[in-house]
């Protein structure tokens, strides 16, 4: 059983989502200049 084009694409970008890999942006708080890198996701 094959599945439907749009489920394996939709399953593969899921499997991407919060990943640093994928790209992330970096936040520092002003106040103590500590730094955190969050993943991008996809909603």
């Amino acid at each position: 059983m094959k599945l439907p084009q749009y489920v394996e694409r939709d399953f593969a970008r899921y499997l991407e989502c919060g990943v640093l890999a994928h790209g992330f942006a970096r936040v520092r708080c002003e106040s103590c200049k500590d730094e955190l890198l969050v993943a991008f996701s996809c909603k």
